[in-house]
């Protein structure tokens, strides 16, 4: 292999490629542009779809009994706090090189383009299909779900997906559905006698500093909201009068959250609280154990408050639910259950995600996978992903699975990746259609 996997992944880190949807930031033309002109250089049939901002760079080698579509992102989460370096300079240590997108997800990018050079003076059997979206981040609609209309639209729709979008090198064949919840009030005054006090509540994760809330273990991990809530919980009498956090995007839990909290004393001064906004926080811990019906999870029920703003009077609150469900209707039903007698709400909206993901695992990409793992002699698991993905805009029409490289604390500070885990990517990669040619039953 000629290719330098490790320049060409903090190349892709040089970009500053954040996605957000609150503030509608896109990344630029820049990154998917290399991307392209990289495969170009291998060979490659390659084009750059574009759907409402959002770009896509599509190659294609190679024609045969199969087609097979290797799927990554390469947008990213905003920094936040807590970097030691500079996030989007890679710093290198040992195996492990740091930088915002690392490990989620553009260390699967550089093994990508090291598949695409092991592809370049090969002719096998097959179509090999390479992409890489720009919305991943924020759900995938006019990325994955685009490319998979494109893709149909063409007659180029694969049999096999592997979305290069996992971690730890493991096999994720079934991944919960992520639905959003979104809640407003109004904002209602009033006065209470009584003494002031700000207190910081901080995010506290188990072995890990990710803040992607799918990774969020309840009885484990503590959560910034929902801690703030248990203290109003213990303070029946207190009230709120503002609150501000470290509040990122949809699915990323909050470092902390700070409120301005009214105890009440006779002794003390009339004071301005918020109504609705204390209602609110007395019903996070009520949400969150809100009972609807799901199928089973390893990882249970999530419910994650990670966004909250004051928009002209009506405070925003947004909630992450990840469950094996796609039924929007019980979420709804229940949510306003938890509010009743709490929060006099304005709107409450629960919208049914993309899907959710349970794939054979006795199907013949996940067997192929199995059999080329075990080639290129990498340790594996066949688990359930904490997180949603872009298999979701393909599990009910091909056989999928997610795969990805050795790291941590992706969406949190000092995300890393193992840059010997990106060439060993590589070869599974290409191992794994080796398998797929030589092993065709099924297909």
């Amino acid at each position: 292999m000629t290719i330098d996997l490790t320049k060409e992944l903090a190349h892709l880190v040089s970009f500053n490629t954040v996605t957000n949807a609150r503030e509608i930031t896109r990344p630029s033309s820049d990154c998917p542009q290399y991307i392209k002109t990289r495969l170009d250089e291998m060979g490659f049939i390659t084009e750059l779809l574009e759907s409402n901002g959002v770009i896509t760079a599509l190659g294609r080698k190679g024609q045969g009994r199969f087609k097979i579509l290797f799927l990554a992102h390469y947008d990213v989460v905003p920094p936040g706090e807590g970097w030691n370096t500079d996030p989007f300079s890679m710093k290198i240590d040992g195996d492990r090189a740091y930088g915002r997108g690392t490990c989620d997800d553009k260390g699967n990018i550089a093994s990508l383009l090291g598949l695409a050079e092991m592809l370049q003076e090969t002719e096998l059997p097959c179509m090999t299909m390479i992409a890489t979206t720009g919305d991943e981040e924020i759900g995938g609609r006019n990325g994955a779900k685009y490319l998979r209309e494109y893709l149909i639209s063409q007659g180029l729709f694969p049999d096999f997906v592997v979305i290069a979008d996992g971690i730890n090198q493991v096999v994720i064949h079934r991944r919960r559905n992520a639905m959003p919840v979104e809640i407003k009030a109004r904002q209602k005054k009033s006065i209470l006698t009584g003494r002031i006090d700000t207190i910081r509540f901080k995010t506290e994760t188990f072995g890990s500093e990710s803040r992607h809330s799918a990774y969020m273990r309840p009885g484990v991990d503590r959560h910034a909201m929902l801690t703030a809530c248990k203290y109003l919980e213990l303070n029946a009498h207190s009230v709120v009068s503002d609150a501000r956090g470290a509040f990122v995007k949809s699915n990323v839990v909050p470092d902390w959250v700070e409120l301005d909290i009214i105890h009440p004393d006779e002794s003390g001064t009339e004071l301005e609280y918020d109504e609705t906004l204390t209602g609110l926080f007395r019903s996070l811990l009520p949400l969150s154990q809100a009972p609807f019906p799901t199928e089973y999870s390893d990882f249970g029920t999530i419910v994650s408050p990670n966004l909250l703003s004051l928009e002209d009077d009506l405070w925003y609150l947004y909630l992450d639910v990840r469950a094996m469900t796609n039924d929007s209707e019980p979420i709804e039903k229940a949510f306003k259950r938890a509010l009743e007698g709490r929060a006099e709400i304005f709107t409450l909206k629960a919208s049914a995600g993309a899907g959710y993901v349970n794939s054979d695992p006795d199907s013949h990409l996940i067997k192929a996978a199995e059999w080329a793992l075990q080639k290129e002699k990498i340790q594996y698991k066949l688990i359930e992903g904490y997180g949603a993905s872009d298999s979701r805009y393909f599990a009910d029409s091909a056989l999928v699975f997610d795969f990805g490289p050795v790291g941590d604390n992706l969406h949190g500070p000092n995300e890393w990746v193992s840059l010997s885990s990106i060439s060993e990517n590589t070869k599974f990669y290409y191992s794994l259609i080796d398998v797929l040619i030589r092993k065709p039953d099924s297909i």
